[in-house]
């Protein structure tokens, strides 16, 4: 296992999933319903909802897209097209298991394919949890600028002017930790870290261990010159929150983001009581699935990856986020407003949030790897379509599964 560990980063880089870096310098990037009866592990969950229309699967369904209802047997192809294109990446990049949410038009699809437990044989259900990685930084930065818009957080104060003990909190602005333009050192580019990590899976993290290993590394660049992805930022991020709302993160982010919202499948591992059906966790080592599923303790992730969620979820949580129901204009505007990053699949960076090309166009959202799990989930805004995959493989393509369901929406 600590080989496979040691030789993957486990929270993905912001829609680059475990490559070598997200910027020109030497960061490592960190990274990582409506219930099916197919005991295969697929699903034909699409159904037709028109404006106002109840969710499949209640609570836990998709959240539908377009103004007006679907044709059924329009609805009935499309989701035999988007199993049919899930199971195919399934076979294709040799993947425990997948699950996915597709909703537009007034279609909305949950599907999976393959194994939750692959010693067991069993087979993953649409509304099973996976660990979803750097998609915890779109909650987290959302809870900033909610902040923001009550005005206890201001994008262009210093960290410090919030938090004592942060190296060079005076010289780095708010906004330049959730955009990844502070120049603070990953701490999961460090063979410290993966030493402590790996000699006792167990062990607590603190915000503090993490930050300190970091600053003892020098910077990538001076603040504001230059972009690289680290978790250190929203690790960051996460104490900056609890600071200027005076409430612990994992009570902020269900009060304020999870209830709100209607995902009653998602919890911050580590800071609430973890909720049954989080699927197993796989690495693979010399062709042969390694077991990951709780490698690390979840605090070794903390704001910058701990999320548990459901596809379902977080497809509602995007699409949520970006019709403006969570953020007034003046937030959404902010966290849109795109830094450069270094050639890969997204090209440009918000706060916390990634943008990318698709068959679809232009989507936003967010990707996420962490040990045993990669995810990925998007909103094309000009389609209405939003695409969540979440396969329980470390190091997966998941891009590349997102894009074959966006090729499906997209086929005339």
């Amino acid at each position: 296992m600590s080989r496979v560990l040691r030789r993957t980063a486990f929270f993905a880089c912001a829609g680059i999933v475990l490559f070598t870096g997200c910027s020109s310098s030497s960061a490592a990037p960190l990274d990582g319903v409506t219930e099916s009866p197919d005991d295969g592990g697929g699903s034909d969950g699409v159904g037709s909802v028109g404006a106002g229309g109840a969710e499949p699967g209640g609570a836990g369904g998709a959240e539908p897209g377009g103004a007006g209802g679907a044709p059924d047997a329009a609805c009935d192809t499309l989701s035999a097209e988007l199993q049919g294109a899930l199971d195919a990446a399934v076979a294709a990049q040799r993947l425990p298991g997948a699950a996915a949410a597709v909703a537009i038009g007034g279609c909305s699809w949950l599907g999976a394919a393959g194994v939750a437990d692959a010693e067991a044989d069993v087979a993953v259900q649409p509304g099973d949890l996976f660990r979803a990685g750097s998609i915890t930084k779109s909650f987290v930065a959302t809870l900033a600028l909610m902040l923001r818009a009550e005005g206890l957080l201001s994008l262009d104060d210093s960290v410090s002017t919030y938090l004592d003990g942060i190296p060079r909190g005076e010289q780095i602005s708010v906004r330049q930790i959730l955009n990844h333009t502070s120049g603070i050192f990953d701490y999961t580019g460090m063979d410290e870290f993966w030493t402590a990590a790996l000699e006792d899976p167990t062990h607590t993290w603190t915000p503090a261990e993490l930050i300190e290993l970091a600053a003892s590394r020098p910077p990538y660049f001076e603040p504001g010159q230059g972009f690289a992805y680290s978790n250190t930022n929203y690790i960051i991020a996460g104490l900056l929150v609890e600071a200027a709302s005076g409430e612990p993160i994992g009570e902020l982010l269900r009060t304020r983001v999870l209830e709100p919202a209607g995902l009653a499948h998602s919890y911050l591992d580590g800071a609430e009581a973890a909720l049954p059906g989080l699927v197993h966790g796989y690495g693979r080592s010399r062709g042969e699935l390694v077991e990951m599923t709780s490698a690390l303790h979840a605090s070794a992730a903390g704001a910058a990856g701990a999320l548990v969620s459901t596809s379902s979820d977080l497809a509602r949580f995007y699409r949520k986020l970006l019709d403006g129901t969570l953020l007034r204009p003046d937030e959404l505007a902010e966290m849109t407003t795109w830094v450069d990053t270094p050639p890969g699949q997204v090209n440009g960076y918000g706060l916390g949030l990634s943008r990318r090309e698709s068959p679809l166009g232009v989507q936003h959202g967010h990707d996420g790897g962490i040990w045993g799990f990669t995810s990925s989930s998007y909103y094309a805004i000009d389609s209405d379509a939003s695409i969540t995959v979440l396969v329980n493989l470390e190091g997966a393509d998941v891009g590349r599964v997102v894009d074959d369901l966006s090729r499906v929406l997209a086929t005339p």
